[in-house]
This record gives C-alpha cells, sequence and structure tokens, in this order.
C-alpha cells in the first residue's frame, strides 16, 4: 500500500508564461526608472548633456536592462523548479543569490575594500527580490481576480 499520494505533475507552459511575464515587467521596471529618473534630472537641472547624450543613455539602459532581466529571470526559472521538486521555503532563493553574488564579487574583485562584495551582493539581492516579486504578482493577480 503506497502510503503517499503520486505526484501529479503540473503543466509547466503557464509557469514559463508566468515567468516571461514577469521578465517583462523586471525590463520594463529596469529601462522605465532610469529613464524617467534621467529626464527629470535633466528637467531639474535645465542641462540637457549634449546631443549624444541621451540617446547613449537610453542603449546603455537598455543593454543593462537586458542583461540583468536574462540573470534574473533565469536564476528565479532555476529557482522555481527548484522548488517544484523539493519543499524550500520562499526566503532561501534570494537569499542565495545573495551568497552568490557576493562571493562572486569577492573572487572576481578580491583587492576591492572588504565592504564592497556584501554591499554588491545586497543590490543583486534586491533585483532578483523585485524580479521575484513580479513574479509572485502575477501568478497571485488572476488568482486574486477569478
Amino acid at each position: 500500500m503506497n502510503a503517499h499520494p503520486p505526484k501529479e505533475g503540473r503543466p509547466l507552459l503557464p509557469l514559463l508564461l508566468l515567468h516571461l511575464a514577469a521578465a517583462g515587467v523586471c525590463f520594463a521596471f529596469f529601462t522605465v526608472v532610469p529613464i524617467v529618473g534621467c529626464l527629470i534630472l535633466m528637467a531639474i537641472g535645465n542641462d540637457p548633456g549634449g546631443p549624444m547624450f541621451f540617446p547613449i543613455f537610453v542603449l546603455g539602459v537598455l543593454l543593462f536592462a537586458v542583461v540583468i532581466t536574462g540573470i534574473l529571470a533565469g536564476a528565479a526559472l532555476l529557482s522555481d523548479l527548484l522548488r517544484r521538486h523539493f519543499r524550500v521555503s520562499g526566503w532561501w532563493p534570494p537569499l542565495v543569490v545573495f551568497v552568490l553574488a557576493t562571493a562572486s564579487c569577492w573572487l572576481c574583485f578580491s583587492s576591492v575594500h572588504p565592504v564592497v562584495p556584501p554591499i554588491a551582493g545586497g543590490i543583486v539581492a534586491l533585483a532578483f527580490i523585485i524580479h521575484w516579486a513580479a513574479f509572485s504578482t502575477i501568478w497571485f493577480l488572476p488568482r486574486l481576480l477569478f
């Protein structure tokens, strides 16, 4: 006699679509906030910064948003796939991202001040938490509304 009920396979497509939607929200956040902030600071300071400043700034922001969204979406998808197979608490993925980012910063930049790697790890973990919150919100809102 089987003491545990069989695990029902949950479909993977809705999970991937939710992660794609969360990546879109995260990409929009990481592009809109810096560009709007730059426009506000340019209006307050009454200094447009030169003819090529804003196009180059927008291009840099878009490149940064693509890279950071790809990294965060991969980490969130991997952690969510691991959470589907193992019972893992919700606060473990941001903690693991913090530890990995801090350790990689210590390995790559060994000559920096000892405070810099934990700060960099905290910034990466905060960005991951923003992505995780977008995913959780997108996951929760349809259930709340319907």
